[in-house]
């Protein structure tokens, strides 16, 4: 079975052999390669273009794309594939049509992440946390490594989401689990992945409560309440609030 990888370096796997992001035609070669393969839909000429060259267009930008294109094609033939075909050039636009057995890296860990989630939701911990560790495992290496550029920051923020996804379905699970310990690390780095979310912080006091370490969620409150009010002007939800009023109950530390 063919194998591609977009993160964590680009790979493609044929039946004849593999191709790397070094061999692709510079980091143009690599971002046309990364866009078709992670859209998976008809890019227009001037679409690939405005993606490549970061929408500011060199003056001969169509010469310029061809040869990308052309060799490309030609390395995707090498691994066994037929670049012609997998390759597509019809109706004024590109695209990457793998086979359909194909695996992709990515496209497996979001189909993870969708069925940890759905797992969760029907109390099925175990296996939401099985999937929710394969899909972080996957989604924490890095995408288009060394290039400053537009379309790859904004899909390095989708991949942070559903990283951020990730951690807050393994701290869910983990907790239901009574693994707390584990439930706190995917807290700390739902966390750090978007310190504005009030979700993560519940799940890591929640953690810590149940681990017999009430300062270290007394902590965790804390850093919640600085958070919000430094960067968004505000206070915690009454949800979080009323879990704070929970260990008050159990700890003479005053909590903000």
């Amino acid at each position: 079975m063919a194998r591609l990888y977009l993160l964590g370096g680009l790979r493609l796997d044929g039946p004849a052999g593999s191709i790397t992001d070094t061999e692709l035609p510079g980091n143009q070669g690599r971002i046309a390669f990364a866009a078709l393969a992670v859209e998976r839909r008809p890019l227009s000429h001037d679409q690939l273009a405005d993606i490549i060259w970061d929408e500011t267009l060199p003056t001969q930008w169509k010469s310029a794309l061809a040869p990308v294109i052309s060799k490309t094609r030609a390395l995707i033939s090498r691994t066994g594939l037929d670049g012609s075909d997998v390759l597509m050039s019809s109706g004024g636009a590109y695209e990457l049509r793998l086979p359909s057995d194909i695996w992709v890296d990515l496209e497996n860990a979001l189909r993870r992440l969708d069925r940890a989630e759905g797992a969760l939701r029907h109390g099925q911990h175990a296996d939401a946390a099985r999937d929710a560790t394969v899909a972080s495992s996957i989604l924490r290496r890095p995408f288009l490594t060394g290039i400053d550029h537009l379309w790859a920051d904004r899909v390095r923020d989708r991949l942070a989401d559903a990283l951020y996804r990730c951690s807050i379905t393994l701290a869910t699970a983990w907790n239901e689990l009574r693994d707390h310990q584990l439930a706190a690390t995917a807290a700390r780095t739902a966390i750090d992945l978007d310190p504005l979310r009030e979700l993560a912080y519940r799940l890591l006091i929640e953690a810590e409560a149940a681990r017999g370490d009430r300062s270290a969620a007394i902590r965790a409150y804390s850093r919640c309440v600085e958070i919000l009010a430094e960067e968004l002007d505000t206070r915690p939800s009454p949800e979080t609030r009323l879990l704070a009023e929970t260990l008050r109950r159990h700890d003479d530390d005053r909590i903000p």
